[in-house]
């Protein structure tokens, strides 16, 4: 499989997911209303930050070394073991130390009756992990299929399970549902692994601790990782914490909530790129192939390209859009999502650079922006959220995803000598103004807006064409890779 198919394959299978993401907000939102989805969020938000850091951080480490050692069996498997055994470590000792800490969290938040939501979530985080552990392998070898394969089947699962354990145990059952989806995963993960193994199974027997691989070559790598995972997931999730603490609303929390749930639409769709680019640049980087540059420049033109319309789109009919996911009881978070699109466009190229410089070894990069977009967000929401509420939340949002973009599109330049083309600038931002002018003009109500969208994108393209920033080369570039 070429890696363009394997990125379409994974893209398919991000659009699947994140699809599945805004059916189970919107169902909770409509099954709980806004200030229960309030409280949800605060829960699976911070226990969402856990399982990404315990989840991502060794995982992934041991992913950047497979893609160097995926054609040594062996050393494949001493990687895979050794990172496993670090990983239990890992899992059992942040699970029982948020177990313990939910009363101190509660404290904090200024409302005890979340500690059993706490102590309930607290599962979701070997759940999850036992799960992440085989995409990351799978990323590790570039088997893209079957992670896409786990992608989709996850997004299902946590339809079935959330929502329908939500209908007759409203928050709880929500988070019950959390819990049981990853191990459906897990399940899937090894029935794929018993029809297709990644390796030989190999027959050398080694003591339960013992460490195969040099556990210092992981364990290096994922310092500076942990750090990036830590900071950036603080920072997208910090804004709920911060309206719940300052605010002392539920209703608050779940407005905000839910305006971001729609506006970070375009981020989702582009995560898939993430995967297929950092085992990619991990391995081209290590024998310093100058195609890294220009893998780099193709994905940012392409990333460019779309995720301008989208963040068009969305804030024109930001409206419909809410009420559609969320129902009227949510309608006025339609006015926050304009406020944080930008923070979207500059936010997706952000994460989608941090693959390249952790896949590239420069971990550090982005785990120090990261930190810095923390540090500004929590100060300036500390200063104005209290005086100009949640529109205030947005726009600090906003700023720093911008801070936070322009500094990764810089470093890559000065890095990789990769940047969008000055021309692809100027034709899309032509073709974004007529499309807004478009998107202004028609219609934005009920399901309306959907064909009006698609005028809109339809119009969009057209204009690519005729500046010929759309051409046969660009066809003939795809199918070259497919």
């Amino acid at each position: 499989m070429s890696l363009l198919t394997s990125t379409l394959w994974l893209i398919f299978a991000e659009i699947i997911f994140t699809l599945s993401g805004y059916i189970v907000s919107a169902g909770l939102g409509r099954l709980l209303g806004p200030a229960d989805y309030g409280r949800y969020s605060i829960v699976i938000g911070l226990t969402t930050m856990v399982i990404i850091f315990v989840g991502r951080s060794i995982p992934t480490a041991m992913a950047k070394r497979l893609s160097e050692h995926k054609q040594d069996a062996t050393t494949a498997h001493a990687i895979i073991r050794t990172a496993a055994i670090i990983q239990l470590v890992l899992i059992a000792t942040l699970t029982i130390v948020f177990y313990s800490a939910a009363p101190l969290i509660a404290h904090l938040l200024g409302d005890y009756t979340l500690v059993p939501l706490f102590h309930l979530s607290a599962l979701i985080i070997p759940a999850f992990a036992l799960s992440s552990f085989h995409v990351l392998i799978f990323n590790g070898y570039k088997r893209f299929g079957a992670m896409a394969a786990l992608k989709m089947s996850r997004g299902l699962f946590r339809v079935a399970w959330i929502l329908g354990l939500a209908f007759y145990f409203g928050v709880k059952g929500a988070l019950s549902g959390a819990i049981i989806a990853p191990l459906c995963v897990f399940g899937i993960a090894l029935i794929i692994d018993s029809i297709h193994p990644l390796h030989e199974k190999k027959t050398k027997k080694h003591s339960l601790f013992s460490f195969p691989y040099p556990p210092q070559k992981i364990l290096s790598y994922a310092g500076g990782f942990m750090l990036f995972t830590l900071f950036y997931e603080f920072y997208v999730r910090t804004d709920i914490y911060l309206i719940k603490a300052l605010l002392k609303s539920d209703m608050a929390t779940g407005i905000y909530s839910a305006a971001m749930t729609i506006s970070l639409i375009p981020y989702y769709l582009f995560f898939a790129l993430t995967f297929m680019l950092f085992p990619t640049i991990s391995e081209r980087t290590k024998t310093l192939n100058v195609k890294a540059a220009s893998l780099i420049k193709a994905v940012l033109r392409f990333v460019f390209l779309l995720i301008m319309p989208s963040a068009i789109l969305i804030t024109f009919f930001a409206q419909p859009l809410v009420t559609l996911f969320f129902g009227e009881a949510f309608a006025s978070s339609a006015a926050l999502v304009p406020l944080m699109i930008g923070g979207t466009v500059f936010g997706a190229f952000f994460y989608i650079l941090a693959a390249v410089f952790n896949g590239a070894g420069y971990t550090y990069i982005t785990a120090s922006i990261a930190a810095s977009a923390v540090v500004i967000s929590i100060s300036a929401n500390m200063i104005f959220l209290p005086h100009y509420g949640i529109t205030a939340t947005a726009l600090i949002f906003s700023l720093t995803s911008f801070l936070m973009g322009s500094a990764s599109l810089l470093l890559t330049y000065k890095i990789f000598r990769a940047a969008i083309p000055l021309r692809t600038i100027i034709r899309v931002l032509f073709a974004c103004t007529i499309t807004a002018y478009s998107a202004w003009l028609l219609t934005h109500t009920h399901i309306f807006f959907v064909i009006s969208a698609f005028i809109a994108l339809l119009i969009y393209t057209a204009i690519l064409i005729v500046t010929r920033e759309l051409t046969l080369d660009d066809i003939t570039y795809i199918k070259q890779r497919t």
